[in-house]
């Protein structure tokens, strides 16, 4: 089991090393989502510990995704990409507490439509200029604004 977990995690390391910001993004999205299946089933379990270490993860995931905007050049893809991401964690916050099963569901889903049109940009970018594709996300980390309080729903890549 643990030379499995090395083959992965080098796997994983390679992976990242080759990516594009828009592809890592994309994997970031991916450890989203599969915390939010994983702390899914801890609840049909009755697996505390398991939900609580899954939700974190989400919460991790999330708090990447929100560093890595770009405000300036981003403009409002970023700014909404900012606001859905705080509901989702603060949605998410309290549907731990509430063991809200359908809550968790809900940003599942979000999370993978998200997931999918950053890879519809990364292949319509595939052969554009890296500055114009990489608008809406930066490389290194800065303090992200407060968003403003909007409705995840209304939102759409």
């Amino acid at each position: 089991m643990a030379n499995q977990k090395d083959a992965a995690s080098t796997y994983q390391q390679f992976a990242v090393r080759g990516a594009t910001p828009t592809a890592i993004t994309g994997m970031i999205y991916e450890v989203a989502i599969n915390s939010l299946h994983r702390a899914i089933r801890a609840i049909d379990e009755g697996k505390i510990e398991d939900r609580v270490k899954a939700t974190n993860k989400f919460f991790a995931a999330v708090a990447e995704l929100r560093s890595s905007l770009n405000f300036e050049e981003g403009g409002d893809i970023a700014r909404r990409l900012g606001r859905v991401y705080e509901v989702a964690r603060t949605e998410i916050f309290a549907a731990g507490i509430k063991v809200n099963r359908a809550k968790f569901e809900k940003y599942a889903t979000l999370f993978g439509e998200l997931r999918e049109a950053w890879r519809q940009v990364e292949k319509d970018h595939a052969n554009a200029p890296a500055a114009a594709a990489m608008a809406p996300i930066r490389t290194i980390t800065a303090a992200p604004t407060e968003p403003e309080p909007a409705e995840h729903s209304s939102w759409s890549a």
